[in-house]
């Protein structure tokens, strides 16, 4: 190593490894876990030590390589990936590399550490293996800057790739079922509803794996106690001489944790053990070994910090929260959303970071816990910022965590083995010391009177907890007492949630729920509405909506909220009044997003969903209210698929908020730009937001500008110009709809509104009523099209608004539930009046110019781009648009527009009407869409340049992932447009 200055590296390796140890309080207590510039740290290559290696018995080795060069530091860590590190044998999967910086060549060691141990910050990067011989680098380019804080809390998070948590989890997850089929085949019906019932479950086949959770939390909590307090039998114990296990030794083993503590984890399963051990013993025994090999699995791969049955298990194993429409949030998703909500100047006035008892005066929550995902991921990030206080010890550790378990920690949920795993998994974050009672509780849904789960908080501060009332258990070492859990108005400090989605609309159903009646269901309903009666939420946005309203009504001021919602939230008129609360009630709003169609499936925010999905956070305001302030919208370019990583990503959002002004700025993560920052400027009316996830922020600051006050500017911001005609909105210049719903229902389906209507064959003569009801990406490909249904009147029907249907038939029609990857019109005319349907609305207007201009305009770039940026976003490559959002979407006043201006443009729709267009996502190759361009700019009284601008718009666009929606033709002719601009 070379000499620099006054410090070398040894020197600075042993200021960066005193400091890592007083930064965390365990390490503290066991100084060789951090070993400095040790020799004989790497077996079988006593040359080949690292700079500093951290041997957490908890968590996977990790390697640390620190130079004043940060490429030596890269290529070093590269070097150590692989090695076997010589305390507890296992291979580094990660390394770290730090570029040391420069001012710390001229200081002393002992200087360097107080100045790392003061908050100065560090460069580095990871490098991990990801299977097979390839490696990755994160950031991909530069370094990312922390404290010594920040990289200690990485460390536990980045020490095993997620390929290998995959691996174990998907395995694990197998062992379960295996498990549950054993013990299935050994037992009758009725033997597996005995202990279906023990759990809470209402069938038998969900109630033995819904067990084998129980039992598997267990033995792995068993376990990990044996290490720790000798006097606790180990699993291996519990079994006879030959290794089959004995079921009534694992349930006298548990009794006597039971007695101790742990009643959360131990108390369910001994209940099911009992059960189950009675009915079939030898099944019992067999499901039991399979789980035995399990944990052996978990703990062999060291990932306890890393794994959690209710976390990474569960939801594979569930399928009841997909009937509730409530999904399981990614732990990468969770750790994001926790840093990014829990800050260091949220915490109440009268509570100090460095203090362990913090959480007598600090709460937080999540009314919709599941198995407890965000509240870890809280928890943890207090205890890291509790740890950053240079106030932490290894007595403070015990203390955070027994006032967190007794009075900091809030969390409900309908399904009782999720909360079941909340509790334990929560519990599981200490050491085994003792705590009285928890608030992690089972809630009702259905009943008499009816129940809605944590919504019934609107009208109460307490909620029956279904442990204590149903005969279940107790937590901690004391008995729970009122059998209640108590969130009180205005008393928390942050609420974490990811709610459910479900809502009674578009065939779904909330409250379907298994187990609850027709009966139940709709009483249900009612109470919902109730509840949310005089609220900041329209119960048809869904329940999600109703519990931001809740979270307002718990929150105190200067509280911090944090929710996983879905896109729609930020761009549906159903969700107006969710943004207006959160706009005028609320500061430090946060909206965050992932570039379209990159968070779908195993990536996506949430498990299951299927659907875009988007985080908010904000701050309660203490003055209650004001002037609405402008919303960071942050648009990420991949999803967030690692926790640690996401950790780091959160930390970098936070900055570039903080440093955003009033134009969109760059996220980055070292040289790696990951995402960016658009403000968003509203004025509390709760419009669309509209920059979230688009790939360019020149598209919605553009728009804004020319719906708002019809200015037009070029992309550089160096000309600009006045359309001639005001722009106002859709309701301004036609009357708009009716609803399918009134005109009527396709033949075979539910009869309501005034027609039945029957599919119209090709040629079939056009006469009585007809409607454009469905959309028909291959026959639609013209801006005049054919009516796709013919209308009769069956006697049940009768005198039901036919003529008031028929007075609102038209010409005109607009797209509410349009594909850009597939369709080619957002609006489409017909030759003669028609009604509309499902899929196409009717505009009315009595001039037919204006019709035609308008036709026109609603298929130009500029006209696609403003509908793109107010409809929903929800699935890439569609815009879904009810009838109260497109009333709303900005368009000109063309029936201003002077007479020979409306002649021009109605001869120009008859002179393009009938040549066939690209879908909407090809519009910058489609030589038809630019000639309508051409049309909407002279409409518009715009200069010549102005085209030479739309051109540029139709390409950006076009490379928007929610409009070409991975399209492969749309993409290979952008690839080819970028070749020949190349």
């Amino acid at each position: 190593m070379s000499r620099t200055g006054l410090t070398t590296e040894p020197s600075f390796n042993e200021a960066l490894g005193a400091a890592l140890r007083q930064a965390v309080p365990r390490w503290r207590a066991s100084p060789d876990t951090v070993q400095v510039e040790r020799t004989q740290t790497i077996s079988g290559a006593p040359g080949k030590h690292p700079d500093i290696l951290v041997v957490d018995p908890q968590a996977w080795p990790v390697a640390i390589e620190a130079s004043f060069d940060g490429r030596d530091a890269d290529k070093d860590a590269r070097n150590r990936l692989g090695l076997e590190a010589a305390t507890g044998g296992m291979p580094i999967e990660t390394a770290i590399a730090i570029r040391v910086p420069a001012a710390h060549r001229q200081h002393t060691r002992r200087r360097i550490e107080r100045e790392l141990l003061g908050g100065s910050e560090l460069a580095y990067s990871f490098h991990q293996r990801a299977g097979g011989d390839s490696t990755r680098r994160w950031p991909r380019a530069g370094f990312v800057s922390g404290t010594v804080f920040d990289l200690a809390a990485m460390l536990p998070l980045v020490a095993l790739p997620r390929e290998a948590v995959d691996r174990t989890a998907t395995q694990v997850a197998k062992q379960v079922r295996w498990a549950a089929d054993r013990l299935q085949i050994a037992t009758t019906s009725d033997q597996q509803q005995r202990i279906a019932a023990r759990v809470q479950q209402r069938t038998g086949l969900r109630g033995l794996t819904t067990t084998m959770v129980l039992w598997l939390n267990a033995l792995l909590t068993q376990a990990t106690l044996h290490e720790q307090h000798s006097r606790i039998e180990s699993p291996e114990s519990c079994c006879d001489d030959d290794g089959h296990p004995v079921p009534g030794a694992f349930v006298r083993a548990w009794r006597a944790i039971l007695s101790e503590n742990w009643r959360p984890i131990f108390e369910p399963a001994k209940h099911a053990m009992d059960t189950a051990g009675a009915v079939c013993a030898h099944g019992t025994s067999s499901a039991l070994r399979c789980l035995l090999e399990a944990v052996e699995a978990i703990r062999a791969r060291r990932l306890g910090v890393h794994i959690n049955v209710g976390a990474e298990l569960f939801p594979k194993l569930s399928d009841d929260r997909k009937e509730a429409a409530a999904f399981y949030t990614q732990p990468a998703a969770a750790q994001f959303l926790a840093t990014l909500a829990i800050t260091t100047d949220s915490l109440p006035p009268d509570a100090s970071w460095g203090d362990p008892k913090l959480w007598e005066r600090a709460r937080l929550a999540d009314l919709a816990c599941g198995t407890g995902t965000l509240l870890r991921a809280g928890y943890r990030r207090i205890a890291e910022l509790h740890e950053a206080s240079g106030e932490a010890s290894g007595d403070s550790a015990v203390l955070l965590h027994k006032t967190a378990m007794e009075t900091g920690l809030y969390g409900t949920d309908i399904s009782p083995i999720a909360s079941h795993l909340t509790s334990s998994s929560l519990a599981a974050m200490g050491t085994g010391d003792p705590y009285r009672a928890d608030h992690v509780g089972w809630i009702r849904v259905g009943g008499t009177p009816p129940k809605t789960g944590a919504l019934e908080y609107f009208l109460a501060d307490e909620i029956d907890d279904m442990f204590g009332t149903a005969g279940g258990r107790s937590t901690g070492v004391e008995d729970r007492g009122d059998g209640s859990v108590y969130v009180g108005d205005n008393s928390l400090s942050w609420m974490l949630m990811n709610p459910p989605y479900s809502r009674t609309r578009g065939g779904q159903s909330a409250f379907d729920m298994a187990g609850l009646t027709e009966a139940e269901r709709k009483a249900c309903q009612r109470r919902w509405r109730e509840l949310t009666r005089g609220k900041a939420a329209n119960n048809q946005a869904g329940m999600a909506a109703s519990f931001v309203a809740l979270a307002d009504q718990k929150l105190r001021p200067g509280g911090r909220l944090g929710f996983v919602l879905p896109l729609t939230a930020a761009f549906a008129d159903t969700w107006t009044l969710t943004r207006q609360l959160l706009e005028t009630e609320y500061e430090d709003i946060v909206a965050v997003a992932v570039l379209g169609g990159k968070a779908i499936g195993r990536k996506a925010i949430s498990a299951d969903t299927g659907m875009e999905e988007m985080m908010v956070v904000a701050t309660k305001r203490p003055d209650g209210g004001g002037a609405a302030e402008a919303i960071r919208c942050v648009t990420l370019y991949e999803p967030l698929v690692d926790a640690g990583f996401a950790h780091e990503m959160a930390r970098n959002v936070a900055r570039t908020v903080r440093e955003t002004g009033t134009t969109a700025c760059p996220v980055r993560a070292g040289d790696d730009e990951i995402g960016q920052v658009v403000a968003f400027g509203t004025d509390g009316s709760g419009a669309p937001w509209s920059p979230l996830g688009t790939a360019s922020p020149l598209l919605p600051a553009f728009a804004a500008a020319l719906g708002g006050s019809g200015r037009f500017g070029d992309l550089a911001g160096l000309r600009s110009a006045e359309a001639s005609v005001a722009f106002g909105r859709m309701d301004d210049l036609f009357a708009v709809g009716p609803t399918h719903d009134l005109i009527g229902y396709p033949v075979g389906g539910d009869p309501r509104g005034a027609f039945e209507f029957h599919p119209l064959p090709p040629g079939a003569a056009l006469v009585g009523d007809n409607a454009l009801w469905r959309a028909n990406a291959k026959t639609q490909r013209r801006l005049e099209v054919l009516p796709t249904h013919k209308g009769v009147v069956p006697k049940s029907l009768e005198d039901r608004d036919q003529d008031r249907m028929r007075r609102r038939a038209s010409t005109l029609f607009y797209q509410r539930n349009l594909r850009w990857t597939s369709q080619a019109l957002l609006a489409a005319t017909t030759a003669a009046p028609a009604m509309g349907g499902n899929a196409w609305t009717t505009l009315s207007h009595n001039d037919h110019r204006v019709l035609k201009a308008f036709s026109l305009w609603a298929n130009s770039t500029l006209g696609s781009l403003l509908h793109w940026l107010r409809g929903q976003r929800t699935q890439p490559g569609r815009s879904l648009a009810k009838i109260g959002a497109l009333k709303q979407i900005p368009i000109p006043l063309l029936d201003r527009l002077d007479a020979s201006a409306l002649d021009e443009a109605a001869r120009a729709f008859d002179r393009l009407n009938d040549k066939p267009l690209l879908p909407l996502c090809q519009a910058h190759a489609d030589p038809v869409r630019h000639d309508i361009d051409r049309v909407a700019v002279q409409m518009l009284g715009l200069p010549e340049w102005a085209y030479e601008v739309v051109s540029e718009l139709r390409v950006l666009w076009c490379w928007e992932p929610s409009v070409h929606g991975n399209n492969t033709a749309a993409l290979e002719l952008l690839s080819d447009l970028s070749d020949e601009c190349t």
